[in-house]
């Protein structure tokens, strides 16, 4: 196969608890393929591994290229990494995931430029350049679902802080000593309101005042949050994605309100909250940014 013809393509891949998500783009961003399999969490290490080699072969091979002949390789995966060396700190979601040199494991198969991040930071960086923050330089980006995470995007480009930690919004502790995510994610809707969080939409159209309860209650918990973001931060828009941002304006709009009367001053009143553009797919598509320097 001739090389030349492989040259130009990058692959992008969401590493996720549930599933893998791969895409293959060219160097103008058109999507030539798009694989989804599942994970398989609970098997280990070598067996993700596996399934993140075999998502990928399966794209190659639907275009009819080698992913040896990949112009690069961007992979997110949920949980805190080391951008620079391409090492993943720990992935809660995914079992004996720790201080795994993914960038590394990857290069033994393939000698391919790779760049790992986390999740949450790829997504917000697709958004920004690509979805619903397209033409902003100040962005905050944040993901509500089964945890949270966010992202901090400056002039197009993530803001890793001192050590690549910068954006762990879901971690942050309120005053009670509980930690944000736990109160505030899919799981605690559930715990606390006895309601599954992709239900929520559908039952606050029926009235269902159990649901009407649990909107309340996260649109005061992250808009208060977001309120401090944006005295902060001062961004210019937040983007808010997701299994959350499947409320649309149910939370949205109080989110709005909610800050706007809390943060401070003009960064109040100038903040744009939205919803994501990208979907699903953000993920990879943000991974495949990682290649591309802007």
């Amino acid at each position: 196969m001739n090389s030349e013809n492989k040259k130009g393509l990058y692959a992008g891949i969401d590493l996720g608890g549930t599933k893998i998500l791969t895409v293959i783009e060219d160097g103008e961003r058109n999507l030539l393929a798009k694989t989804k399999i599942p994970t398989e969490a609970t098997r280990g290490v070598s067996a993700v591994m596996d399934n993140i080699v075999k998502s990928l072969e399966i794209s190659c091979k639907e275009i009819g290229v080698s992913p040896d002949g990949l112009s690069g390789i961007g992979i997110g995966v949920p949980g805190p990494v080391n951008h620079e060396k391409g090492l993943v700190y720990d992935c809660p979601n995914l079992s004996g995931w720790k201080n795994i040199e993914v960038r590394k494991l990857l290069n033994e198969r393939w000698n391919v430029p790779v760049k790992v991040e986390n999740d949450a930071r790829v997504a917000g960086l697709a958004e920004t350049r690509l979805g619903a923050a397209k033409g902003y330089d100040h962005v905050f980006y944040i993901t509500v679902s089964t945890g949270i995470g966010a992202a901090i995007i400056t002039n197009g480009k993530i803001y890793h802080g001192a050590d690549g930690a910068a954006g762990e919004f879901g971690r942050m502790r309120l005053l009670d000593g509980s930690i944000f995510e736990t109160g505030f994610a899919g799981p605690a809707i559930e715990r606390l309101f006895g309601i599954p969080a992709p239900q929520l939409a559908e039952l606050v159209e029926k009235n269902d005042p159990g649901a009407e309860k649990a909107v309340e209650y996260l649109t005061d918990g992250i808009g208060t949050m977001l309120a401090n973001v944006t005295t902060l931060l001062n961004p210019q828009i937040i983007v808010v994605g997701g299994g959350v941002s499947q409320l649309g304006e149910l939370i949205l709009e109080p989110i709005r309100k909610k800050v706007a009367s809390s943060a401070f001053s003009i960064a109040a009143q100038n903040v744009k909250i939205v919803r994501a553009a990208l979907h699903t797919d953000s993920g990879a598509v943000g991974a495949v940014e990682l290649l591309f320097d802007c």
